[in-house]
């Protein structure tokens, strides 16, 4: 029998889903994960410290306890067996099943989110981003990601979000270097 989720297809199709994972245990996840193939994206951001008068640079998890996996349903319960209720998938409101995040929508995210800007910024999930209009960058490190513009701190930057998870804003993109998104 082949089970549908609503508008994605068999159960057995592999998809991106965001996964918060408590008591500080991603690490611990990660061996699990590489070990069964699955990939995995966690979010990272760069630190700037001062060490002995010089800079020196960290990376550190932008979003602490959030994972993505990209695996089909199923697998949910492998993770279940192993790390019992130490984990938590992002489900939709009203079915509660695991929901997918759309390709396009998670390849922008890593592209914006390991792009090492200094000035990516975490913003709240309730954020309004959508005021502004959505536009795709055609130049610069962010070259190819869409989102929408907005004035933050006096400056426009490109907003990117995974509704209902994560909000991220860039530092400041040059207006040359954006095209507004028709349909």
């Amino acid at each position: 029998m082949i089970v549908k989720q609503k508008g994605m297809g068999d159960v057995n199709r592999e998809f991106w889903y965001a996964v918060k994972v408590f008591y500080d245990r991603v690490p611990a996840m990660i061996p699990f994960l590489s070990n069964d193939g699955i990939q995995y994206y966690i979010p990272m951001h760069v630190t700037e410290t001062t060490k002995d008068g010089l800079p020196t640079y960290s990376e550190r998890p932008l979003i602490p306890s959030l994972i993505f996996i990209r695996c089909a349903v199923p697998y949910f319960s492998t993770l279940k067996s192993t790390f019992g209720d130490k984990f938590q998938v992002y489900s939709h409101i009203e079915t509660k099943q695991p929901q997918p995040i759309p390709e396009h929508e998670m390849n922008t995210f890593m592209l914006v989110t390991s792009a090492k800007d200094k000035g990516l910024e975490l913003l709240d999930p309730s954020f309004d981003y959508r005021i502004g209009d959505r536009v795709r960058v055609i130049d610069g490190m962010f070259k190819g990601a869409e989102g929408y513009v907005r004035r933050i701190k006096g400056r426009k930057r490109l907003i990117v979000a995974i509704e209902g998870v994560a909000v991220v804003v860039t530092s400041y993109i040059p207006q040359a270097f954006l095209e507004k998104c028709w349909g």
